[in-house]
């Protein structure tokens, strides 16, 4: 059997790593013995496997490879475009041959999902689309390989993740087409779940499922305590911010963060900045945020400036007493640790996972952070942090065991396409 996992984002991102170690995982404990690779957003000649799993590289990758020119992206987008779409159209067979025209690396994800037995969108927030002309280019990218798999009656699962928005009507079209012939969606939270049925997609199609960062564990192997230079007994407060809003926007929730962090400081914490996020891709590294909003501080925090493998990282948030998180994965991380949390909302999975653990109190949206309104939430945890504790013990367990159900749902989806196939088998012969 072989199956493709598609969408992986990269390393540096720990919570879309943390993502796919679980997704390989359970793909693993569905099937065996299948012969599994990725697609993804890593460079296949930087990172050639992930986990022990070979890396393709992708049609996503290719045409918004930050290396080249933006003449030459532009051109590779239209090439892939322009070959894909007339593959879509054309009957299998010459489909086939057109493909051969892509580029090698466009080429190698193509050509493994046309001939997987099984493609796997991994978890994430990717399916979704700006105003403008980006947003229709990120959910054409992000379905090609879907539809190249679906035209060759390949069944295509899309694991736990979170959809929308699509604000242009020929978007929502595009998705509900493609994921009404999916072989089993399952979504993170129910705004999700609405935005699908505004594109078209029944919601008995789509099944509520629970991120997979709930189902990543790993063993602890660093003592950042004494890599951080503080005692057993210390408290220390956690805290990670990303660049989200426009520039004046952006600065005032900084500078609202830096308060905060004064204001525990002063009141006998330690803070500690910590990036979840450190690619260089679109720039999206949490450290430039974080030097700035430390500048921003009377009082030093704590700062990581190196990368940190994603598994590592997951035991620092285990240290801390309590998180501001503003990366929604590093909520999920400290959560599963047992450490309560205040999340700052950027995107609707933040308030959606956040209220199915009946937390939904304790987020505020970005653009409406201010230090009066973080510190009064801050200050009531610190106070009483033991309800927020029995909460997490009473709800995590249930919530963990379902996002444990993946391999049953995968192997359930797989005996469904076969037998799919079986009837049609039946009625041509």
């Amino acid at each position: 059997m072989k199956i493709v996992v598609i969408n992986a984002y990269v390393r540096e991102n720990a919570g879309d790593a943390a993502l796919l170690s679980v997704c390989l995982r359970h793909v693993k404990e569905a099937f065996p013995d299948a012969a599994l690779a990725i697609a993804g957003m890593e460079d296949a000649a930087t990172h050639r496997s992930f986990e022990g799993v070979d890396n393709l590289g992708s049609i996503r990758r290719y045409v918004a490879d930050g290396g080249v020119p933006r003449s030459r992206r532009l051109l590779r987008k239209l090439v892939v475009a322009l070959v894909g779409t007339t593959a879509l159209l054309l009957p299998r067979a010459l489909a086939n041959v057109l493909l051969k025209l892509l580029p090698a690396e466009a080429r190698r994800e193509a050509d493994a999902v046309s001939r997987a037995d099984m493609v796997v969108s991994m978890g994430g927030g990717y399916l979704l689309a700006r105003p403008g002309l980006d947003g229709y280019q990120n959910v054409f990218f992000v379905l090609l390989p879907v539809l190249l798999a679906q035209k060759s009656g390949v069944p295509v699962v899309f694991a736990p993740q979170s959809f929308g928005p699509f604000p242009g009507k020929p978007q929502r079209r595009l998705v509900g087409r493609v994921l009404r012939r999916a072989a089993l969606v399952l979504a993170r939270e129910d705004v999700s779940v609405g935005l699908l049925e505004e594109c078209g997609v029944p919601a008995r199609q789509v099944r509520r499922a629970v991120d997979s960062g709930f189902a990543f564990a790993p063993e602890v192997t660093s003592d950042w305590r004494s890599r951080l230079g503080i005692g057993t007994q210390e408290p220390l407060v956690g805290l990670t911010a990303r660049r989200w809003l426009a520039p004046a926007a952006q600065e005032r929730y900084e500078r609202a963060l830096a308060a905060t962090i004064d204001a525990l400081q002063a009141d006998g914490a330690r803070v500690v900045l910590i990036p979840q996020v450190t690619t260089d891709y679109l720039g999206d590294d949490d450290r430039i945020v974080e030097r700035r909003t430390a500048d921003y501080c009377r009082t030093s925090p704590l700062r990581i400036e190196e990368r940190v493998d994603y598994r590592d990282l997951k035991g620092l948030y285990s240290e801390c007493s309590l998180l501001i998180g503003t990366r929604f994965h590093s909520v999920i991380f400290s959560l599963t640790s047992g450490v309560p949390c205040v999340a700052i909302e950027y995107e609707h999975k933040t308030r959606g996972i956040m209220a199915d653990l009946g937390l939904g109190e304790w987020v505020l949206p970005i653009a409406e952070v201010t230090h009066a309104d973080l510190w009064a939430l801050v200050s009531k945890l610190r106070a009483n942090p033991e309800e927020y504790r029995m909460a997490l013990q009473q709800r995590l367990p249930a919530y963990i065991a379902q996002a444990e159900e993946f391999p049953a749902l995968l192997r359930a989806a797989a005996g469904a396409n076969e037998r799919e196939r079986s009837e049609r088998a039946e009625k041509v012969a």
